[in-house]
């Protein structure tokens, strides 16, 4: 049998080689199974990662949709009334009517910021 008790300068054996290469051939087989695990592993977590994705999307759509609505008519009933308690000679409350408004429109930039995708970063 050969093996690292050849002298040096010799070819290795036959049987040395068919011993290497069966070797080899495991290894490949290993590394094979091992690539197979990695890129189920990628797809699951890619898989994962849309589904995040498409329901942080639809997540904001939604917050966007179910808090801009009551938001405007809040902003769009204070102009109204604001205008209205003027014409009243009423600026006390027209004051207070208008720093709702404000605030609403306030609340209003911070909804845009939230669902603006390119203020938000790694998406």
């Amino acid at each position: 049998m050969s093996g690292p008790h050849e002298p040096e300068g010799l070819p290795p054996s036959p049987a040395a080689m068919a011993a290497e290469l069966s070797q080899l051939r495991a290894a490949n087989r290993e590394l094979v199974r091992i690539n197979e695990r990695l890129a189920a592993a990628v797809e699951q977590r890619t898989s994962e990662m849309l589904r995040a994705r498409d329901a942080r999307a639809q997540l904001l759509a939604d917050v966007n949709r179910e808090v801009r609505s009551p938001l405007d008519a809040i902003i769009g009933y204070g102009e109204l009334l604001a205008e209205d308690l003027e014409a009243l000679e009423l600026y006390d409350l027209a004051h207070d009517v208008a720093n709702i408004r404000t605030a609403g429109e306030a609340l209003l930039a911070l909804l845009d910021d939230l669902v603006d995708p390119h203020k938000l970063g790694p998406r």
